[in-house]
């Protein structure tokens, strides 16, 4: 069943034409043209041509290596910028109706989930070690939304959009963009945090201490997050009723 939905997408990701602005030490932007030189190959290669359920003009939705819950992906450009504020003005419509779906995809999967992005411009300002921008996508699955948390730790405004969430950011060195289960959105002035610091949050809730995605190996959950959500990105665009 995998192997047969994996050439599905990859005719979807084929069938998408874009020149993406690329760095050669980005471990996205090699994975993104079918490089060798990233961690997904490391892992995967002998199993799967590729993880990306979903692709667009300038965004691809994939699982995340380190999944701390079944379904947990990520949004990420084709193109290369350090932060989701980044990108251009234009794009974020396309992000704002992906993330959209993305939810409704998850929440009819596995329940609510929340959204969000460590907003590093480099090491100095914390983040994973990978600088390409990269919105996480993470389904509760009964846990409690961590935003109260976050509420009471950071200095924190309410957002009505993202454009909206892009200028407001678009100042800080370090940022956290939180989306809540209840889809409203923060912009958290968080400063330099720890690596992986959400992962950490959120692995602390399910009371599992195997947050590091650089160590997790390969896993069966990814496999399974293949195997539900493959296809069902495209079948849902094809339902939606043009605008």
């Amino acid at each position: 069943m995998i192997m047969l939905r994996k050439m599905h997408m990859s005719k979807r990701i084929d069938a998408v034409l874009v020149r993406p602005q690329t760095r050669n030490d980005c471990d996205f932007c090699d994975e993104f043209v079918s490089g060798t030189s990233n961690a997904f190959h490391a892992l995967y290669h002998d199993a799967l041509r590729t993880r990306i359920l979903h692709a667009t003009e300038r965004f691809r939705v994939f699982p995340t290596i380190g999944q701390l819950v079944e379904g947990y992906l990520m949004i990420a450009p084709v193109s290369h910028y350090t932060a989701m504020d980044q990108i251009p003005t234009d794009a974020t419509a396309e992000l704002t109706e992906l993330a959209e779906l993305t939810r409704s995809a998850l929440s009819k999967l596995y329940g609510p989930s929340v959204f969000f992005e460590h907003g590093a411009r480099g090491p100095i300002n914390g983040g994973c070690g990978i600088y390409h921008a990269h919105l996480h996508a993470v389904p509760l699955n009964g846990l409690a939304d961590p935003v109260e948390i976050l509420k009471h730790r950071f200095s924190y405004t309410e957002a009505s959009d993202l454009p909206e969430f892009t200028k407001q950011s678009k100042h800080l060195p370090s940022y956290l963009f939180y989306q809540d289960s209840n889809a409203r959105l923060y912009l958290f002035d968080t400063g330099p945090l720890p690596s992986q610091y959400m992962r950490k949050l959120l692995a602390n809730s399910l009371g599992d201490d195997n947050w590091n995605w650089r160590k997790v190996g390969r896993e069966d959950r990814l496999l399974s997050t293949i195997e539900r959500l493959s296809g069902r990105f495209d079948t849902m665009c094809n339902t939606v009723p043009p605008r």
